[in-house]
């Protein structure tokens, strides 16, 4: 794995040592009633949870229409199951977008012709970029999925059990706060009752703006990025640190979050990029370099 990659995770390990010790400090430090940058962050930080999906689905319907007849039985079986799934987080996302909170006056038909157009987009460069690069497509369409689908299923699970509460409403923090690792495991009873006033740990908008890690991988199959291949991946990643700082400190601003919550989220997004990345690296069918084509395995 590259060494940004692993810089971006000791900063997050670091941030979330921070957050073990002194959480409630710096919530009540940082927040900010009504504050402008935090609430346009609060919808920028949305963008990647939008369209990082669709990216990889579409470049992995653009690979199979390339690449679908010269793959093996086993594969394409594979990449099928990719590309159904990746559809289904698809709809599934944009079911929970309707009446969200965090469209914030978007109208939602609007929002779901961004997503087909994304989608389009990416399946022409996906199907373009395969005929030379089969690769990397399929290396950077197999992590978004399977790193978006891993991190979310994570994230869903534990802000359930955890159950802890946003700092906006705490009438007295200090009574009220409970540390990032003991988890609550609030009852049924109280979790329709306090909704998503108890889903404080881990963020989803933080794991949203991490996950624009993932747009390192699509410089290698892109032919005018090749040219400076470290800059690019390099320059993606520090962008994608930066965003991530940003959203961090909007949702700590806005009192939605601590940082415990923040640096988690990032942590459990950037294991499975980390894992999914070394698979897909490892594990995919092999290609003839000189031909582009792939071989039976």
């Amino acid at each position: 794995m590259k060494k940004i990659y692993w810089l971006i995770i000791v900063v997050a390990g670091i941030l979330l040592l921070l957050g073990t010790f002194f959480d409630v400090q710096i919530a009540q430090l940082l927040y900010t009633l009504g504050s402008l940058f935090g609430q346009v962050f609060a919808v920028v930080a949305m963008i990647p949870i939008w369209f990082l999906v669709p990216m990889a689905t579409g470049l992995m319907f653009g690979f199979l229409i390339t690449n679908f007849k010269v793959l093996n039985a086993l594969w394409r079986i594979i990449c099928l199951a990719l590309l159904v799934f990746g559809i289904y987080m698809v709809l599934q996302r944009m079911g929970e977008m309707v009446g969200s909170r965090h469209l914030h006056g978007m109208p939602y038909n609007v929002l779901l012709w961004l997503v087909i157009g994304v989608f389009m987009l990416t399946t022409a460069l996906g199907a373009h970029a395969s005929r030379r690069y089969p690769r990397e497509v399929f290396v950077a369409a197999f992590v978004g999925i399977a790193a978006v689908a891993g991190s979310r299923f994570v994230l869903d699970q534990a802000k359930s059990l955890w159950g802890r509460q946003r700092f906006w409403t705490m009438d007295n923090p200090v009574l009220q706060f409970t540390p990032w690792y003991a988890p609550q495991f609030p009852s049924a009873e109280r979790m329709a009752e306090m909704g998503d006033y108890i889903k404080s740990f881990p963020s989803g908008h933080s794991m949203g703006a991490i996950s624009t890690l993932w747009l390192s991988l699509l410089p290698p199959f892109i032919r005018y990025c090749r040219k400076n291949l470290s800059r690019w991946v390099n320059g993606i990643s520090i962008f994608a640190l930066c965003f991530w700082g940003c959203t961090i400190l909007s949702r700590m601003m806005l009192g939605e979050h601590f940082l415990s919550d923040v640096a988690a989220s990032g942590i459990v997004f950037l294991l499975f990029f980390a894992f999914f990345t070394f698979l897909a690296g490892k594990f995919h069918p092999a290609f003839n370099d000189e031909k582009s084509k792939h071989i039976a395995v």
